[in-house]
């Protein structure tokens, strides 16, 4: 008896804990989690199924559906009009789709959560992503001509770029002929590749993606084809990006001279740490550290790149022209 009266006392003399209330930080983590909730649950839209019969206008065949199963082609025919002409012209640009539309949405809205579901097999319900950055590739260099020509030339202008040409040149002027062809050829290539920004874009993913693999190689599910895949769609949310701040920032001398990316509304790497962190579902924090080490990664596959290249012309002008020194170095 004398227990239960102690153990009754000291339940009577315990101090009950205030709950704490609803702080601002509590809110916002709940407001942030609700907002994840709804992107990561976002399904693609549904295909409404045409269950009336059809006969095809071009085949002849009878079939139930939105389209003929023998030739494609739309069971809802219709004569040609301004508006169909219309319809047809943007729909060449990628505009007459709702798949555009839903795509741009997708790639500010829950951009990760986008390209996983494209990867996992819902490709109907969005824009293919080689035709996307074909079409912003093109926008975006009409608008860089667009600023250029409105307000004139950026700094460095084509004249002082021929000078510091003209003066590489003159410095490998006791070149072999072989190693000035193969020079030659290696300024082609890079000058295609600066003056054609879609392939030259292309090329600069293969090298991402490389570096995307290894810092991302513990985590990812994903093989090299789709990791390409899914820098194309983040290389078109970096141009619709570096176009609306262009547009905004157009006032500003000098806001279009560099690689549009550098320069604006945008930093690269909070962009990328917000698609990483959907893409690979990890934490804010690894997402942004493994985006340090993806640019790490991606300046030593330069210098591997570069090393590379200049081993391979020092030893073509050794065997070409022993006495050459223009790649010799005394090491001692």
């Amino acid at each position: 008896m004398k227990r239960k009266k102690q153990n009754k006392t000291k339940q009577k003399t315990r101090k009950i804990k205030p709950v704490k209330k609803n702080t601002w930080y509590r809110n916002f983590r709940a407001w942030v989690l609700r907002i994840e909730h709804r992107q990561m649950h976002d399904t693609p839209p549904i295909i409404v199924r045409d269950e009336e019969s059809h006969v095809c206008k071009h085949c002849g065949a009878e079939f139930t559906g939105g389209f003929c199963p023998k030739c494609s082609m739309p069971a809802r025919w219709q004569r040609f009009n301004w508006r169909l002409l219309f319809l047809n012209f943007i729909d060449l640009w990628g505009f007459g789709t709702r798949s555009m539309f839903r795509t741009i949405r997708d790639l500010f809205w829950r951009p990760g959560y986008m390209i996983r579901d494209y990867l996992s097999g819902h490709q109907l319900s969005y824009f293919p992503p080689f035709k996307m950055l074909a079409v912003w590739t093109v926008l975006l260099l009409f608008m860089m001509w667009l600023i250029n020509h409105l307000f004139g030339p950026p700094d460095v202008t084509a004249e002082e770029a021929k000078t510091v040409i003209k003066s590489v040149d003159d410095s490998f002027g006791k070149l072999s002929s072989i190693t000035a062809l193969l020079i030659e050829y290696l300024k082609r290539v890079l000058a295609f590749l600066d003056d054609n920004m879609l392939y030259g874009i292309i090329v600069r993913n293969v090298f991402v993606v490389i570096a995307v693999k290894w810092a991302f190689s513990k985590v990812s599910k994903y093989n090299y084809v789709e990791t390409f895949i899914s820098q194309i769609y983040i290389n078109c949310q970096f141009h619709i990006l570096a176009i609306a701040g262009m547009l905004l920032t157009w006032q500003i001398p000098g806001s279009y001279q560099l690689f549009p990316y550098v320069k604006g509304l945008i930093f690269p790497p909070i962009v990328l740490a917000y698609d990483f962190h959907q893409l690979y579902g990890v934490t804010w924090k690894k997402a942004l550290w493994k985006t340090i080490v993806t640019g790490i990664n991606l300046v030593v596959l330069y210098m591997i790149l570069a090393l590379i290249l200049f081993g391979t012309l020092t030893l073509v002008e050794h065997f070409a022209n022993p006495g050459s020194e223009v790649f010799n170095f005394d090491w001692s």
